[in-house]
């Protein structure tokens, strides 16, 4: 908690510049933070098809209880609680039993001035085998920090670096992170807009570094709904394996899925 504290504190003081802040409890609006639509572990509402006959499903939200923001409205602040359970069902027999389940539950720390966003998150995941798998379960759960900054210029383009340090974690595993990409949707007059998501992670934990997420697909909508609204594509991964109970493991995989963005 006390880094968020800190943060929230840093946030405030570098982005004020207006004699007073409009404080709002329970603010209707969204985070001011985008999500980083490619990132496998970003907090989503998806379900997916792999090639290795798996189907992935997410299921995750977030809550912001208190923002501030400056009269002027130049700068914006949110300061939220976020969740999402990550879902693996293998395909036999025409059925799809529940193989593995991740669960990750967070605070962040979100602030957006003109064409920059900083987020903090304090977040813990934990990952389990489900009676559906055939595997031997290891014990994993972690406690890390991430500091994102993201350069958002328009409705189209979203481009992020992040760094990342574990606080605890079980197994012990060497702190240091880091994750970059983006997201850009074609900006054409349409119901149906083109658009990309990459995002790349470095992690020391494995030999299999970094990993690659790529996502090809359409958008619904034309920007500035695009990045709201109901998408399909292609995703490719390859890298160390996102499930938890697997991250010794290379993944390689092809997906098709639909996506509402929360």
């Amino acid at each position: 908690m006390r880094p968020t504290l800190i943060l929230c504190a840093l946030i405030l003081w570098t982005h004020a510049r207006a004699d007073s802040i409009d404080w709002e409890f329970l603010p209707p609006h969204g985070r001011p933070a985008r999500l980083s639509i490619a990132d496998p572990r970003e907090i989503a509402m998806q379900l997916a098809y792999q090639g290795d006959s798996k189907l992935i499903a997410d299921v995750g939200n977030y809550f912001s209880f208190l923002s501030a923001q400056s009269a002027d409205k130049r700068w914006i602040a949110h300061f939220g609680i976020e969740g999402c359970g990550f879902f693996t069902l293998r395909r036999e027999e025409g059925r799809f039993p529940l193989e593995t389940i991740d669960g990750l539950i967070g605070l962040y720390t979100e602030a957006k001035a003109g064409a920059w966003q900083t987020q903090l998150r304090y977040t813990h995941i934990s990952a389990h085998l489900a009676d559906g798998s055939g595997g031997t379960p290891i014990a994993y759960s972690r406690e890390f920090a991430a500091l994102k900054e993201a350069f958002v210029p328009d409705d189209t383009l979203h481009a992020y670096l992040a760094f990342q340090t574990l606080v605890n974690s079980t197994p012990n595993l060497p702190p240091l992170g880091a994750d970059w990409g983006g997201s850009y949707f074609l900006p054409i007059n349409s119901q149906f807009t083109p658009f990309i998501g990459l995002d790349m992670k470095w992690r020391q934990e494995t030999i299999y570094n970094p990993s690659l997420s790529l996502q090809l697909g359409i958008a619904l909508n034309h920007p500035p709904d695009a990045y709201t609204s109901f998408r399909f594509y292609y995703a490719y991964y390859t890298g160390q394996d996102p499930r938890g109970q697997y991250y010794m493991r290379e993944l390689t995989v092809h997906s098709i899925a639909i996506e509402m963005q929360i």
